[in-house]
């Protein structure tokens, strides 16, 4: 269950105080009544560059003998950060998805105790279950083909109960596409390219390279030309994003500040474009596919075959190059970062490669 809880009382971690919390939990019904929290301490949780997570962590009085903890998230202190939250609506999308969608979808995720926005400062919390026990995915070093079935399996648990939903695509915060849209995201993206090659230039190869400059010469066009819109999407669906537990194979999916209405090839595409090694996309990549396929349909999705799938993802791969050029020069510049960034646009171009995705873009290549 969601509790609105104490509206604009807290902003940021240090704010948390025990009456809040308490006032919180026991709303949600996660502590009993008559019980108090105390001892609130919070400590940084993952590596998360446009918003800022911790780990609350508490006790009960009366005692029950145990420590207890909670996730809470927060807009970012670094102010390049929080201005990108604010101006991609990120903040307010995310309290949007655990308020107005994540009851209608199967995807594994932590329960939400609290979701609050203030549209008028941009600042949010959001409080959700601690999975103690889930281990982060490594982006950099990529997964093998078992959780990465795994996590496309828990794709299809979002895009099929989704699908064609006519409650959910009436969502104005969550629909945002459009060519007004399409024009801003271009304008913004397309000036950040020669930053990024001037920042990361030197680590790319040329191939990539001259890719991604043809991308960027025809991205308005692409962006227009991109695949039907049919359901609800993450947007940023990797492995930082998944949370594995030990002897469970469902992982949990977390961070939805991405979420929109669009192509379910979009998320495939971005999963697999840059949470395997290339070398693991070439050898396991149509298997996947399939795995997510078969999931889908097994959701009651009907009149989507795996050839058009497979087609869309081919148009779909540029979704990667375009987050990664964009989120790179948007965002708090960190050593791990950097080495993401550098790293997910190698792998995305050479999908896109692989793919011979070059043949559908619109428009000729910059000479």
């Amino acid at each position: 269950m969601i509790a609105p809880g104490p509206p604009g009382s807290v902003h940021r971690p240090e704010d948390v105080t025990a009456e809040w919390l308490t006032s919180v939990l026991a709303e949600a019904g996660v502590i009993a009544d008559g019980r108090m929290a105390h001892s609130v301490s919070t400590s940084p949780v993952g590596t998360g560059q446009m918003a800022d997570t911790v780990r609350v962590s508490y006790r009960l009085e009366p005692p029950d003998g145990g420590a207890h903890s909670v996730v809470a998230k927060f807009a970012s202190a670094d102010e390049q950060s929080r201005s990108t939250g604010l101006m991609t609506r990120a903040y307010e999308i995310e309290v949007g998805f655990y308020t107005a969608v994540a009851g209608r979808v199967g995807t594994r995720m932590p329960e939400c105790y609290l979701s609050h926005y203030e549209p008028d400062t941009g600042w949010f919390v959001i409080l959700l279950e601690d999975v103690i026990d889930g281990v982060q995915g490594e982006q950099l070093d990529g997964c093998d083909a078992e959780a990465a079935e795994a996590a496309l399996v828990e794709m299809a648990a979002l895009h099929g109960p989704a699908w064609s939903d006519p409650h959910l695509a009436g969502l104005g915060w969550l629909q945002r596409g459009g060519p007004e849209a399409d024009h801003f995201l271009a304008g913004v993206v397309t000036p950040l390219w020669p930053e990024f090659v001037e920042r990361y230039g030197s680590r790319i190869d040329p191939a990539h390279l001259e890719l991604c400059d043809h991308f960027i010469d025809v991205l308005g066009p692409w962006l227009a030309g991109r695949s039907a819109a049919t359901t609800v999407t993450h947007g940023d669906f990797r492995l930082d994003n998944l949370l594995f537990c030990p002897g469970q194979v469902r992982p949990y999916v977390v961070d939805w500040q991405t979420a929109a209405w669009g192509s379910a090839a979009s998320d495939v595409s971005y999963f697999m474009g840059a949470s395997l090694t290339v070398e693991d996309r070439r050898c396991h990549g149509d298997d996947l596919l399939r795995a997510y396929h078969g999931a889908l349909v097994a959701h009651g999705v009907t009149g989507y075959g795996l050839d058009q799938l497979e087609q869309d993802c081919r148009l779909m791969c540029f979704g990667g190059l375009l987050m990664t050029i964009g989120a790179s020069m948007l965002v708090k510049r960190t050593e791990r970062g950097d080495e993401m960034f550098v790293t997910n646009l190698g792998r995305y171009a050479q999908q896109a490669l692989d793919l011979d995705a070059g043949a559908v873009l619109p428009g000729p290549a910059r000479r």
